[in-house]
């Protein structure tokens, strides 16, 4: 299936001149903004990176730098409405997906892939977690 889904992303976001990088990016921005070390840290990639989809991302007037109003060293990144427009476009467009194949259930079937999706909603968020800054 991973495969699949990686196909249907990737024509989604090819129709948006977006990398699935660029896309993490602005939905983590959707999510919330910060520090461009704090992003890195979120997306498991590296600082050199997230310069890199910034800068392009900025180029495409998606995304804005903003000077951290404390520490001059530091930009916090915000997503801009064109950015938020693309991640409502792909959100919606997945969720039509899976409400279109979520309706060929039956109640039972429905109620198993709930508490499915459930568990690996936990789980991952369980593997993922470790605070930015941190080291286990």
């Amino acid at each position: 299936m991973q495969p699949k889904f990686s196909r249907f992303y990737a024509r989604a976001l090819n129709e948006m001149d977006l990398s699935i990088s660029q896309y993490a990016l602005l939905n983590q921005l959707a999510v919330s903004g910060g520090p461009m070390t704090e992003i890195s840290c979120k997306l498991h990639v590296s600082k050199p990176a997230v310069t890199n989809l910034v800068d392009r991302l900025e180029k495409k007037k998606m995304i804005k730098r903003v000077a951290h109003p404390k520490d001059r060293r530091v930009y916090l990144l915000e997503i801009q409405p064109k950015g938020e427009k693309i991640v409502r476009e792909i959100q919606s467009e997945i969720l039509k997906f899976l409400l279109k194949t979520f309706d060929q259930l039956n109640a039972a079937e429905r109620k198993s892939l709930v508490r499915f999706y459930a568990l690996i909603s936990k789980t991952i968020d369980e593997v993922l977690f470790e605070p930015c800054g941190t080291k286990t």
